[in-house]
C-alpha cells in the first residue's frame, strides 16, 4: 500500500486530527476513553466542565453543553447547485454520464471529486439530475480496484461499478478482475431505496446495492488509467473553494480555535436540520492543508447509547460536545445529559498514518474512541 508523500508522524498527527499538546496524544492511545484527563507531565487538563464551589466548599463541575446542540436545515436547490459545480471530475466514462444536465453530463444522482491517486469522494442526490435535486441522499467515497474478493477494501464498500461501461447500469458489478471502484455510502437522512427493508436513519448504509465479488477471487492494483485522468490530491484552488463552501458552524465560539473562523481541521456544511457533512484535513488550519484525510458527517444527539446513529457504535466512534471549554475539552463527554454531535471518519487518503496507527481507506473505527460507559 503506497503512504501519501509526508506521511504523519506523532507531531504531525497532532496537526492531523487538529488539536495540539501531548495530552490529547494520551488521550487518543492511551486508556481508549477519548477524553483525556491528563498531560504528559501528570498535570490535569481540561474536560469541558467549569468547576464551581457548592455550599460545603467542594469542587463540583457545572457540566457545559447540556442545552440543544446547533440546529441546521436541509439544502436549498441552490445551495445544492454549489457542491455539484465544484464536485466536477469524471471517474466514469461518458456513456454512464447519461444525465444531461444544464451545465454538463452526469452520472445519474452523483457527483465525484478526486481527493487522491486512489480515491475520490462522492454527493449522491434524490434526483437523476444533481441540478435538479432537493435532498442529499448519500456522502460517497470510492476506491479504486478491481472487482475481486481481495479487492474489496472492507465491508462498509458494498458496491462495485466499473469505470467503463457502455451505461450507468451495465457498470453495476461486473466479469472477475474488471476494473472499477468500490464504493461506500453514508446516508445522511432518512431514506428508503428498493434494496432496503425499510426506511432507513442516517448511518454507513450496509445493504446499499450490494455486488458482492465471487468468494476467494484474487487480485488488486489501483494502476490503472480512468477515464478521465485526473486523479490526485485537491488543488489549493478547489481546497478552497470547498472550504468556502462548507461554512457552517456547530459549536461554540471557543472551540473556533483557528482564527475565530475554523474548529481545528474541519469544515461542515449542514444538510439536514440533525447532520452536517464535514471535510477534515491534514492541517489545523484548513487554508494550509495539502489533503484531505477524512470525509464524514455528524449526527445531533447525547452522550447515551440509545443516541448513537444506526446503533452503529464500532463506525461512529467519537462524540464530540457542542459546548466546550475549547477544542480538546469537547471531546467525549462527562454526562448522558450532555449534547452534541456523534461522527464517523471514512478515511480517504491511502497510507494515512495517525496515532494509533496506519489506517486504511475506509471508516476508521479507532478515531479518537468516547465510549458510553
Amino acid at each position: 500500500m503506497k503512504r501519501f508523500e509526508g506521511s504523519i508522524n506523532r507531531r504531525h498527527a497532532l496537526k492531523a486530527i487538529g488539536v495540539s499538546g501531548i495530552a490529547t496524544l494520551a488521550g487518543c492511545t492511551g486508556s481508549g476513553s477519548g477524553n483525556p484527563n491528563e498531560n504528559g507531565n501528570g498535570s490535569e487538563s481540561g474536560d469541558g466542565n467549569h468547576n464551581t464551589r457548592n455550599g460545603n466548599g467542594n469542587d463540583e463541575p457545572d457540566l457545559l453543553s447540556t442545552g440543544p446542540a446547533p440546529a441546521g436545515e436541509s439544502l436549498s436547490n441552490d445551495e445544492i447547485r454549489t457542491p455539484v459545480a465544484l464536485f466536477d471530475d469524471n471517474p466514469m466514462n461518458e456513456a454512464q454520464r447519461q444525465v444531461e444536465g444544464e451545465n454538463r453530463a452526469y452520472t445519474p444522482r452523483h457527483v465525484w471529486k478526486w481527493v487522491s491517486e486512489e480515491t475520490a469522494i462522492g454527493l449522491h442526490f434524490n434526483d437523476p439530475n444533481p441540478e435538479e435535486a432537493t435532498e442529499l441522499d448519500y456522502i460517497t467515497v470510492a476506491r479504486k480496484g478491481l472487482f475481486t474478493e481481495e479487492s474489496q477494501p472492507d465491508k462498509e464498500f458494498t458496491h462495485f461499478h466499473q469505470h467503463t461501461a457502455d451505461s450507468w447500469e451495465g457498470g453495476h458489478g461486473g466479469g472477475i478482475g474488471d476494473e472499477g471502484y468500490w464504493l461506500a455510502h453514508i446516508a445522511v437522512r432518512e431514506i428508503q431505496y428498493p434494496f432496503h427493508a425499510d426506511t432507513i436513519s442516517p448511518r454507513v448504509d450496509y445493504e446499499f446495492m450490494p455486488t458482492p465479488p465471487e468468494p476467494g477471487s484474487e487480485g488488486h492494483t489501483t494502476d490503472f488509467e480512468t477515464p478521465d485522468g485526473d486523479e490526485g490530491s485537491l488543488s489549493t484552488d478547489n481546497r478552497d473553494a470547498l472550504i468556502e463552501s462548507f461554512d457552517g458552524q456547530w459549536t461554540n465560539d471557543d472551540q473556533m480555535e483557528v482564527g475565530g473562523e475554523f474548529t481545528p481541521a474541519h469544515v461542515i456544511k449542514w444538510v439536514t436540520e440533525d447532520v452536517f457533512v464535514f471535510l477534515h484535513f491534514n492541517d489545523p488550519n484548513p487554508r494550509e492543508a495539502t489533503d484531505l484525510i477524512y470525509f464524514g458527517i455528524g449526527v445531533r444527539g447525547t452522550f447515551e447509547a440509545d443516541s448513537v446513529p444506526g446503533d452503529q457504535a464500532d463506525d461512529f466512534t467519537h462524540f464530540h460536545k457542542w459546548e466546550a471549554q475549547g477544542w480538546e475539552d469537547g471531546h467525549g463527554a462527562q454526562d448522558s445529559s450532555q449534547n452534541g454531535f456523534w461522527l464517523v471518519h471514512h478515511a480517504v487518503h491511502p497510507g494515512l498514518e495517525m496515532p494509533w496507527g496506519e489506517v486504511e481507506v475506509g471508516i476508521d473505527r479507532q478515531f479518537m474512541p468516547t465510549p458510553v460507559q
